[in-house]
């Protein structure tokens, strides 16, 4: 009993902890839309690369694809909480920047109401804006002979958060359906400011804010076929639904007069389509590959539609020595991944390059069937490059997560 209290007291710890979290994130690329948009993936996803269409296992959380859940222990219960923390360096022709960001990456909760049925719920960010930056320019002007010096100021930040609450069925033995409610929550500012060295000149100011309370729905849906007595593959699919957004937004311009634009339902989230397998060899390797596309092109953004689809690829890698050896390192869990994108914005008419590697280790507290596990993964990600103006984008980012697991519904004998 002391144990499922301690247990629900670190549940209220993560939801109070989330609630309360920022969205940090420095980037200068975070001015573009909605920002850095989060893969959604948890610790053993975000460790392979973010795998998650044929992704499902009986002692890690996938609300990815929500046909996941009925994989978990009848007799189980599962709490999930994770936290990050980067480094990020910035680099153009005009100089470098470096900094450091931590934040709440997701709480969540899991657990099962029949044999055929479970359920998870908690929170994670959809979206992230950070950054604050000045360039000077010198420049030719016709209101002068001589050149003129203007400064410009870009400084934003935010972020959409994402509460979700799902169910998974097994209307058969090999395949699973399931869905999720999604609830986007959150707010977004971009400040931008033109100041001129010649005072008669009037300095102008633009002002964007956006906040979003809707909700959406995702689908998912895995089989996993065998092959021989050792190797099997679990082939998964999802859809999101194209969500238009209730949203309350002005753009606002401050010059020798201030202009007020109201755009209040101007926006959208963009439907996406994911698809991809997961190949176990035994049960100590599994690799996988996912493909998914996401319509940006077809959402509004300020009532406009001026993104490009997004077309992501992941490949990734789990390998688990054994389940009870003595030696602990024989326990643990070796993960690798890969996924490489473009992003669904232009800059300098460009869609610029993404690139991540992941690499991580699981941590079992216990011995037995569903043991905690504590994973600590390593994250190294670029974005852009010095080419036609533009910032290349590094990251170091360190992960950590709690996977605790508990037998809460066996039924006791009394003697």
């Amino acid at each position: 009993m002391i144990r499922r209290f301690v247990f629900i007291g670190i549940i209220l710890s993560g939801v109070c902890f989330s609630a309360a979290a920022q969205n940090n994130v420095s980037s200068p690329y975070t001015r573009h839309g909605y920002g850095t948009i989060t893969d959604g993936g948890y610790g053993q996803s975000t460790q392979m690369g973010g795998l998650s269409a044929g992704l499902r296992s009986a002692y890690f959380t996938n609300p990815s694809n929500p046909a996941s859940y009925t994989a978990i222990d009848s007799l189980n219960f599962r709490v999930e909480v994770g936290a990050s923390c980067a480094m990020e360096s910035n680099k153009d022709a005009g100089g470098s920047s470096r900094g450091m960001t931590g934040n709440f990456e997701y709480l969540a909760v899991q657990f099962p109401i029949k044999k055929w049925m479970s359920t998870s719920f908690g929170l994670r960010p959809y979206s992230r804006v950070g950054y604050k930056s000045t360039l000077h320019v010198t420049e030719g002007t016709d209101l002068t002979q001589d050149t003129l010096r203007t400064h410009y100021t870009y400084e934003g930040d935010g972020g959409i958060n994402q509460l979700y609450f799902g169910l998974g069925f097994k209307p058969f033995r090999n395949f699973s359906v399931g869905a999720n409610l999604l609830y986007h929550f959150g707010s977004i500012e971009h400040n931008s400011a033109v100041v001129f060295d010649e005072g008669y000149i009037y300095p102008s100011t633009q002002i964007q804010k956006i906040k979003v309370n809707d909700f959406c729905v995702n689908l998912g849906a895995q089989g996993s076929f065998k092959i021989n007595e050792e190797k099997f593959v679990t082939i998964g699919a999802t859809y999101q639904f194209k969500s238009e957004l209730k949203t309350e937004a002005e753009k606002k311009l401050i010059a020798s007069d201030t202009v007020v634009l109201n755009y209040d339902n101007k926006f959208d989230t963009p439907s996406s389509f994911g698809i991809g397998f997961v190949f176990h060899f035994n049960s100590r390797v599994l690799a996988g590959f996912d493909y998914k596309r996401t319509s940006w092109s077809d959402i509004r953004f300020f009532d406009e539609k001026p993104f490009d689809d997004e077309n992501k690829f992941a490949w990734g890698a789990q390998y688990l020595p054994s389940k009870s050896a003595r030696k602990y390192y024989q326990r643990m869990y070796y993960r690798c991944g890969l996924n490489v994108s473009k992003s669904y914005y232009k800059v300098n008419k460009e869609n610029l390059n993404k690139v991540a590697i992941d690499a991580g280790v699981g941590f079992p507290l216990k011995k037995g069937l569903n043991p905690t596990v504590i994973n600590v993964g390593l994250e190294y990600g670029r974005c852009g490059g010095s080419d036609n103006g533009l910032v290349k984008e590094q990251y170091l980012k360190g992960t950590i997560n709690v996977t605790v697991n508990e037998r809460w519904f066996a039924k006791r004998k009394l003697e």
